[in-house]
């Protein structure tokens, strides 16, 4: 069962690496962080990513979401500009495999956060260099 959140914690973590790369070196980066819910209460654990609206921007990021809470540091932040914001979380209960699947088979974790707020995400950030950057979201 911790080899679900293992996966999808290093699938975010590549996630992040990729895009992060993908900006100008010189450009000033600036942190982001805040609050994820999910169905009222702080979302348990899950992956944030934001990715550039601009495509000239080549800038994206992403954090881990512990307790609700995520932080992107300013040394991996992101470039002033608007984005769309991806919330993923693996549902813990989706790790039994199919007793009629091969062995070492494990199938793959259901997303228990709604398409509108990841695959067809409807969530949006603006980064700026003059403000908090503090972003809060609450997803279903």
């Amino acid at each position: 069962m911790h080899h679900f959140r293992t996966f999808g914690g290093w699938l975010c973590i590549c996630l992040v690496a990729g895009l992060a790369g993908c900006g100008g070196g010189g450009a000033k980066r600036y942190g982001v962080s805040g609050v994820v819910k999910w169905r009222g209460k702080p979302l348990d654990q899950g992956a944030i990513t934001f990715l550039a609206e601009d495509p000239s921007l080549g800038s994206g990021g992403g954090a881990l979401i512990k307790d609700g809470q995520y932080r992107i540091e300013a040394k991996e932040g992101l470039l002033p500009g608007r984005y769309k914001v991806m919330v993923t979380s693996v549902d813990p209960k989706n790790q039994t495999p199919d007793p009629d699947s091969p062995p070492g088979y494990l199938p793959v974790p259901k997303d228990r956060i709604q398409p509108k707020y990841n695959t067809q995400t409807t969530l949006t950030a603006e980064v700026t260099a003059e403000g908090k950057n503090s972003f809060d979201f609450e997803v279903n």
